[in-house]
């Protein structure tokens, strides 16, 4: 008898465990790629404060040559060079990203892979079309999800 309840215990343990598992990784997939369209939406319309708001205070963003760019301040620096290197408008620089992947690590932070695809033109005219992928580490920070590291990688 004894056994019979310790294993049925088990079994409804395990059959618990087994429900959430899916939900935490459902809700981890949902909130990177809602942070994915916000970063999105952001760098479409050249919002600087709010990208920067997107990165932790000490970020890390490996560019796809190798530089490494640290601080959201730094970062929203050179965002922002980014797009005054660019044209305004419908003509202007934008980013399509799609996630592709998300892991939790034992640390809590989530390890996001995915594409981006970024076109427009430049101030001269001349045309932007690059593909790359990244990953990002990213970390709650006073109950919101920023991003503390981001390697950039053209294809």
């Amino acid at each position: 008898m004894k056994k019979t309840i310790k294993f049925s215990l088990l079994l409804a343990i395990s059959f618990c465990i087994a429900l959430v598992n899916p939900l935490a990784a459902q809700n981890i997939n949902n909130d990177m790629n809602a942070l994915a369209k916000k970063y999105e939406s952001a760098y479409n319309r050249k919002d600087v404060k709010a990208l920067k708001g997107m990165y932790t205070k000490d970020a890390v963003r490996v560019m796809p040559n190798g530089t490494a760019i640290t601080g959201n301040d730094a970062i929203g620096d050179s965002l922002t060079v980014e797009f005054k290197n660019n044209k305004r408008g419908t003509q202007g620089i934008m980013v399509k990203i799609k996630v592709d992947k998300n892991v939790k690590e034992s640390d809590g932070s989530i390890t996001t892979t995915g594409t981006y695809h970024v076109t427009g033109k430049t101030k001269k005219g001349e045309k932007i079309d690059m593909k790359g992928a990244f990953t990002n580490t990213t970390v709650k920070e006073d109950g919101k999800w920023k991003i503390a590291k981001s390697v950039l990688q053209a294809k």
